[in-house]
């Protein structure tokens, strides 16, 4: 207590300029309380003594004048005794005369009901006198006048009943406003703190608090400046790490969209957005791993950004997706300068790794190809989705995209539906053989019954399907349907061939199926042949191997289809468990009048009948054609020349009642 009044009190009185705290306040507004009220309990009390003296002084006056008149009584002379009194011969206008009389004395009053009468003198002084008669026998002068004086010490705070009654109203004035004034001291800066808490609140950091002279109050804001100090420092970490891609270094989508929307919203200039994406990334990452692929991402940042100009932004989106804000002019400058196509198409070199980057780009304007970033950025995209599909370097997105893209997501869901309700039918294609001229093999294909547009080929929804991961129940539907008809065709000693899609060939889940496929059946796969593409083979020819080899154990066949027309390695090719290779068409049709074609379909059915493979010819459309693949040695031939796909009952028909070989026989 002692030394919060020293540091408080002290400084508080020796400087205006340093804050106080509120306990200061508080001891300074009580100290002056109970110094006022103590005033005026002492003026009450010195009046009350003062009174009480004056009675004692009037009763000692009293005494004396009966001692003059009584001289025997021995107790009022013991009284009389204890104090000091003079007294006259004569009046009290003779007695103010003498030397004893003080100066300046003034009548105040007289006492009522007695003879005394009161003075007021100098230096405080106070007289009381008495004029009474001596006895007869003592003196002819009968009349004298005896007074005895006191002092008033406490003079200056002598004061009555009303007065002190004022000050003690002062003093309880005083002590309001002196609350009042502490209440303001603490009311006013807590409503500053509490605005600029709402300030904060609506994002706003800028506002500081000004100091305060309550040294309380002004820790309190002190310590809420440095704390909005520190929100908006690290709200500006955070609003960089939310605009910021933290990779490459580049803006991302959320400041792309803002910026995107601020040119719109201005006007100033035609923009145009450019979407691209490091197409074979996937390929990098899985075969060199995430730490090249991020290098190769950060690279390829590096290099969009130095053609970045005052008026460019380059962001990331997503994974592989990078998208460049830019004025029309500087587009088209970089088109007619190839520095586009530079940025889509080069050569780097990560960890002594030589890597070609493969993009392709979509390209939208403002305002002719939307009026906000949303819609801009999903134009592009799908200019970048057809540029990729079709291999070119970049493409304007047009309206019909987008509508060929509401097609697509159509077709998804009805795909989806179609899948449920078992819309789809198979579709035989005869294979003839070209040793026994008889028709002992067929390929199952497949068709979308479509409730609305009939009867749509495969080439309208595979990709799709492959794209969205439908194709593994589609697969598995087609193998059920192919189960359903194996019999019949089994007593007319004929091979059904079934495609499997590439994301058949890394689905283990597939071999669990055939596996319950082959229980109800046992002998059904000895008489099933399934065809894979040698790209699909290729994606990932290990898990590949492995399930080619579970399912030849299942005494399935294993073709090899469309080979010619992918990359395969001929030393892959010879360690799966393959008995047939299936050559596309593309090599086939007109070979006939093609001698470096006929040599190159001819070395490839040498090579197919050297590993020990039988050799069967697609796309064969012609007289001539089938002349030629008959001579060069080819072991089946299949294509509209021998017959179109033809659903199951026809082919039932033609086929596996009767006479199965009236095709041949017509032929």
């Amino acid at each position: 207590m002692l030394s919060t009044q020293k540091n408080g009190l002290l400084r508080a009185l020796v400087s205006k300029n340093e804050p106080t705290s509120l306990n200061t306040r508080t001891l300074m507004v009580c100290v002056a309380s109970l110094l006022a009220l103590s005033l005026c309990i002492y003026a009450v009390l010195s009046k009350q003594f003062s009174a009480q003296h004056a009675d004692q002084i009037d009763q000692l006056l009293k005494a004396k004048a009966s001692l003059i008149n009584q001289p025997q009584s021995t107790g009022l002379k013991q009284a009389v005794s204890m104090a000091t009194v003079f007294y006259h011969q004569g009046n009290l206008a003779g007695a103010q005369a003498t030397l004893d009389w003080p100066k300046g004395c003034q009548l105040i009053s007289g006492t009522q009901g007695s003879a005394i009468q009161r003075f007021k003198c100098r230096d405080g002084i106070r007289l009381h006198a008495l004029e009474t008669l001596l006895p007869p026998q003592q003196s002819t002068e009968q009349q004298i006048t005896i007074w005895a004086t006191h002092s008033s010490n406490m003079s200056f705070i002598n004061m009555g009943i009303e007065d002190a009654l004022g000050l003690a109203i002062l003093v309880l004035v005083i002590s309001a406003l002196c609350s009042r004034w502490i209440s303001l001291s603490i009311t006013q800066p807590l409503a500053e703190i509490t605005t600029s808490a709402e300030h904060i609140v609506d994002g706003n950091y800028d506002l500081r608090l000004s100091k305060s002279p309550i040294r309380e109050i002004d820790q309190l804001t002190c310590t809420f400046n440095r704390m909005a100090k520190s929100l908006q420092e690290r709200d500006k970490v955070i609003r960089r790490t939310a605009y910021k891609d933290q990779l490459t270094g580049l803006d991302n989508r959320a400041y792309l969209t803002l910026a995107l929307r601020e040119r719109i919203q201005s006007a100033r200039e035609p923009v145009s957005i450019v979407i691209w994406g490091v197409d074979n990334l996937d390929n990098i990452n899985e075969v060199l791993g995430h730490e090249v692929a991020d290098k190769v991402l950060i690279r390829v940042a590096r290099k969009a950004a130095r053609i970045c100009r005052e008026h460019l932004v380059i962001a990331r989106l997503e994974g592989n997706i990078f998208c460049m804000l830019l004025p029309r002019n500087l587009l088209d400058n970089l088109l007619n300068t190839n520095a586009l196509k530079r940025i889509l198409h080069s050569t780097l070199r990560v960890q002594n790794y030589q890597l070609e980057i493969q993009s392709h780009a979509g390209l939208a304007h403002y305002p002719e190809h939307g009026q906000c970033p949303e819609t801009l950025m999903r134009h592009a995209e799908i200019a970048r989705q057809l540029a990729k599909k079709t291999r070119q370097t970049s493409i304007v997105f047009e309206a019909r995209l987008e509508q060929r893209s509401a097609n697509r997501l159509e077709l998804i869901a009805q795909l989806r539906k179609a899948i449920t309700d078992n819309e789809f039918c198979l579709y035989f294609q005869p294979k003839l053989n070209l040793r026994t001229n008889n028709i002992n093999q067929a390929e199952v294909l497949l068709r979308w019954n479509h409730p609305t547009h009939g009867i749509i080929a495969p080439g309208a929804f595979i990709e799709l399907a492959e794209q969205t991961g439908m194709i593994r129940d589609i697969t598995r539907l087609v193998i059920e349907k192919t189960y359903d008809v194996i019999n019949l065709c089994t007593n007319q000693n004929i091979r059904l061939s079934v495609n499997l899609s590439a994301m058949d060939l890394e689905d283990f889940g597939l071999i669990d199926f055939m596996q319950k496929m082959n229980k109800k059946q046992p002998d059904a796969s000895r008489h099933i042949v399934l065809e894979i593409t040698e790209s699909a083979a290729m994606r990932d020819p290990e898990r590949a191997l492995d399930i080619l080899n579970q399912l030849a154990a299942m005494h399935f066949q294993i073709a090899v289809d469309d080979f010619g027309t992918g990359y395969s390695s001929l030393a892959y090719l010879k360690r799966f468990p393959v008995t047939e290779l299936k050559i596309d068409r593309s090599l086939v049709q007109g070979a006939d009048m093609d001698t470096d074609g006929q040599i190159i379909l001819e070395s490839t059915i040498e090579m197919g009948h050297i590993m020990g493979l039988l050799v069967t010819t697609e796309g064969v459309e012609t007289q001539a054609e089938y002349e030629l693949v008959r001579k060069l040695g080819a072991d089946y031939v299949q294509g509209y020349w021998l017959s179109r796909p033809m659903p199951f009952e026809e082919f039932k028909l033609k086929h596996l009642v009767g006479n199965h070989d009236q095709l041949v026989q017509h032929l």
